[in-house]
C-alpha cells in the first residue's frame, strides 16, 4: 500500500520508515504560533490526528476542548494531535485562543494548500487520521464524535486495526449504515491503494485528484459499471452496494493506476 506521509505534508520528508512514497508539498514548511519550525520527530510511531480548524469557526471552538481531553487521556497510548489553522487567521488571535483553551498539542499556522492535500472540501473542522506507519486511514469532516473516535482511532492505538487496507467509516446522520472512504490520487497512484468493504452494505467512495499531470483522470470500477471523469481537486463520489465477496480492481481507465476493493 502506498502511504501519505504526514511529515511529507509538513516538511517534505518521510515520517515513517515503512512509507513507500511521499506527497510533494512545496512551500508547506509549517511553523507554530511563535514562528518556530515544527519538529516532525514527535510524530514517529504515533497515531496522529491532524485537525484543521480556525478561531472564527464555531464548531471548531466547540470541538477543541474535547481534543484537549483526548490528547491528555490517550497520550501514553501513543496519540498525538496536531492542530493546523485554516486562513484567514491572525497569529495573535490564535495565540490567545490556544492559551485560553490550554491546547496541549502543537498548533501550526496553515495555508489553504495544506488542507487541499487531503480534500477539496472547505468543511471545518476536519480531522485526518494517520496510523503509526504514516498511512492516512480516514478523513473526518465536521466534529469528530466520540463514537467515531472509538471506531476509527482507538483500534489504531490498541493495535487491533489492520494496516493493509483502509477501513471505511460510517457516515453521520444516516438512517442506514454506509461504508465510506476517501481515496486520494496523485502522480504515484491511489492513497490508499486498497479499501476493505463489507458485502451487502451500501458504500460511498470519494476520489480526489490532487495533481494536474497524472494518468488518474478517470475512475473506473469495472465490476460495478463505473466510468467517471476525475477533475482536479473536485471530489467524485461513487455509490454502490458490494454484492459478492472477493477482490475487485478500480483503475484510471488505462490500467496504469490500479487499486483494489476487498469485499469480505
Amino acid at each position: 500500500m502506498r502511504s501519505l506521509c504526514l511529515v511529507a505534508l509538513l516538511l517534505v520528508c518521510s515520517v515513517a520508515a515503512g512509507a513507500q512514497s511521499a506527497m510533494p508539498a512545496a512551500a508547506l514548511q509549517l511553523k507554530d504560533v511563535y514562528g518556530r519550525p515544527f519538529d516532525p520527530k514527535i510524530l514517529r510511531g504515533k497515531v496522529v490526528l491532524v485537525n484543521f480548524w480556525a478561531t472564527w469557526c464555531g464548531p471548531c471552538r466547540t470541538e477543541i476542548p474535547d481534543l484537549v481531553r483526548k490528547q491528555r487521556e490517550y497520550r501514553n497510548q501513543g496519540l498525538q494531535i496536531v492542530g493546523i489553522t485554516f486562513p484567514p487567521e491572525k497569529i495573535t488571535e490564535v495565540r490567545r485562543f490556544a492559551r485560553k483553551l490550554r491546547m496541549n498539542y502543537p498548533v501550526l499556522i496553515g495555508k489553504k494548500e495544506t488542507k487541499t492535500l487531503f480534500t477539496a472540501s472547505e468543511t471545518l473542522p476536519m480531522t485526518v487520521v494517520i496510523d503509526r506507519d504514516g498511512l492516512v486511514r480516514d478523513v473526518i469532516e465536521g466534529i469528530m464524535y466520540d463514537d467515531e473516535f472509538e471506531q476509527k482511532v482507538k483500534p489504531l492505538l490498541t493495535g487491533s486495526a489492520t494496516p493493509t487496507a483502509a477501513e471505511p467509516g460510517t457516515q453521520k446522520g444516516s438512517s442506514e449504515a454506509i461504508q465510506s472512504a476517501t481515496i486520494l490520487v496523485d502522480s504515484q497512484g491511489y492513497r490508499p491503494a486498497s479499501v476493505r468493504l463489507r458485502p451487502g452494505v451500501p458504500a460511498e467512495l470519494t476520489f480526489i485528484r490532487q495533481v494536474a499531470r497524472t494518468c488518474g483522470t478517470q475512475i473506473v470500477i469495472p465490476e460495478y459499471g463505473v466510468d467517471l471523469p476525475l477533475p482536479l481537486y473536485a471530489p467524485v463520489v461513487v455509490k454502490f452496494t458490494p454484492v459478492k465477496s472477493g477482490r475487485f480492481k478500480f483503475t484510471c481507465g488505462m490500467d496504469m493506476f490500479r487499486g483494489s476493493l476487498l469485499v469480505r
